[in-house]
C-alpha cells in the first residue's frame, strides 16, 4: 500500500468514523466477531448531493411503520469495490466518492436541518481536509479487486 493509502485507512479508522459502521475486516455493516448480525443505520441520506430535500425513502421504516428507530433506516454495505459502484447511497443521489464523503463530513441529514431524531450518524462536523479526504479514498480504492 502507498503511503497515502496507509494514511487514509488512518483515517478510516479514526478521525472519519467510516469503521464504526463499515466494520473491519469485511469493511461492511456485518458485525463481528461471530458475523451473525448486519447493521443498518439513519444517515438522513438526501434525495441527490446538493443535500437540500431529505430522501422520501423511509428505508426499513416502511415495513415497521411504528418502530421509530428504524425509520430512514438502511443496510450498511460494503466499501469494498466502491470506486467501482457508482452512483451512491440507497437512493442513487450521489455520483461521486468526493460527495459522499462530503456528506459525512458535514455530518448527515441533521446538519443538513432534516428532522431525524433517530439519526444514527454523528452529528458533528469531522473537521476533514481535502487532503485528508483524498487519502481516504485512495484507501477505499485499495480496496477494490
Amino acid at each position: 500500500m502507498t503511503t497515502d493509502e496507509k494514511d487514509g485507512f488512518n483515517l478510516f479508522v479514526g478521525k472519519a468514523k467510516c469503521a464504526t459502521c463499515h466494520f473491519i475486516p469485511l469493511f461492511n455493516g456485518t458485525v463481528p466477531p461471530e458475523y451473525a448480525k448486519t447493521e443498518s443505520e439513519v444517515l438522513g441520506v438526501a434525495t441527490d448531493y446538493h443535500n437540500s430535500q431529505l430522501d422520501p425513502d423511509r428505508g426499513r421504516g416502511r415495513y415497521h411503520e411504528t418502530v421509530s428507530q428504524l425509520q430512514y433506516s438502511f443496510k450498511t454495505p460494503t466499501v469494498r469495490n466502491s470506486s467501482k459502484t457508482a452512483p451512491y447511497m440507497h437512493n442513487g443521489g450521489y455520483t461521486t466518492l468526493d460527495q459522499v464523503m462530503d456528506f459525512y463530513n458535514k455530518g448527515g441529514g441533521q446538519q443538513f436541518g432534516f428532522k431525524l431524531e433517530n439519526q444514527t450518524l454523528p452529528t458533528d462536523t469531522l473537521g476533514l481536509t481535502a487532503q485528508e479526504t483524498a487519502k481516504i479514498i485512495a484507501f477505499l480504492k485499495a480496496l477494490d479487486d
